[in-house]
C-alpha cells in the first residue's frame, strides 16, 4: 500500500424500494471492508429518505472533520445523470444539482455513483462536473444494474481505493487494476471511472 492511511467511504443510501419490509442495504459490504483484516476501510452510512436529508449530509461531507472519508458512496436508484432522492416530489437529483452544491469542494475527492445509469451520460458532462467540482474522478454504472452483482464488484472497488495514491496517476492505475480483478463484472455492470485531467 503506498500509504498507511486508510480512505474512508462516505455513504449516502436511499430506500430501495417502497415497501419497508424490503431491507436491502450496502451497509453489509461496508461492515465488511471495515472489519477484515488490513486495510481497515472505515465508513459513515447515512439512511437518506428526504432530498432535505440529501443535501443536509453532502453539506457534511464536504466540511474539512469528513478529509479522511474521501470517498463518497451514493447509493440510490438512478438513470442517466440522475438520483432518485427520497420522495421525488422535488423531482431527481442531476449532475447540474449536485455540481452546484459541490463547486470547487471536491478536491482530492472521488464520487462514486453506486445507481442505476447515472453515468449514462456523454463524458464531455462528467469532464465538466469533475472540472467545476474540482472531484479527482467519479465512477459508476452506465445503465441497470443486478443488485447483486454491484455489491459484490463494489468490494473489489472500495478495497482497491485503499491501494492508490489520490492523485490522477494513482485513480488511473486504479481503473486499470479493477478491470483486469473484476473484467467480467466491468463489462456486465458497464462501470465507468472518469478521472480528471
Amino acid at each position: 500500500m503506498s500509504s498507511t492511511r486508510a480512505r474512508g467511504v462516505f455513504c449516502l443510501e436511499g430506500d430501495w424500494a417502497p415497501d419497508l419490509r424490503y431491507n436491502a442495504t450496502v451497509g453489509p459490504v461496508l461492515d465488511l471492508l471495515d472489519r477484515s483484516g488490513y486495510p481497515k476501510v472505515p465508513h459513515i452510512r447515512r439512511d437518506v429518505a428526504t432530498f432535505e436529508e440529501f443535501e443536509y449530509y453532502l453539506k457534511k461531507w464536504i466540511q474539512r472533520r469528513y478529509t479522511t472519508y474521501p470517498i463518497l458512496y451514493l447509493g440510490f436508484h438512478g438513470g442517466p445523470g440522475i438520483l432518485h432522492v427520497g420522495d421525488r416530489r422535488k423531482g431527481p437529483v442531476t449532475l447540474d444539482w449536485l455540481e452546484e452544491r459541490l463547486a470547487g469542494r471536491c478536491k482530492g475527492r472521488v464520487i462514486h455513483f453506486g445507481s442505476c445509469g447515472t453515468l449514462a451520460v456523454h463524458g464531455n458532462r462528467i469532464r465538466s462536473f469533475l472540472r467545476r467540482t474540482k472531484a479527482l474522478a467519479v465512477c459508476g454504472y452506465g445503465e441497470e444494474v443486478d443488485w447483486m452483482l454491484s455489491a459484490a464488484f463494489e468490494l473489489i472497488l472500495l478495497y482497491e481505493f485503499q491501494f492508490a495514491e489520490l492523485n490522477r496517476a494513482g485513480m488511473l492505475a486504479l481503473n486499470r487494476r479493477v478491470r483486469r480483478e473484476g473484467a467480467n463484472l466491468v463489462q456486465d455492470l458497464k462501470f465507468r471511472m472518469v478521472v480528471a485531467p
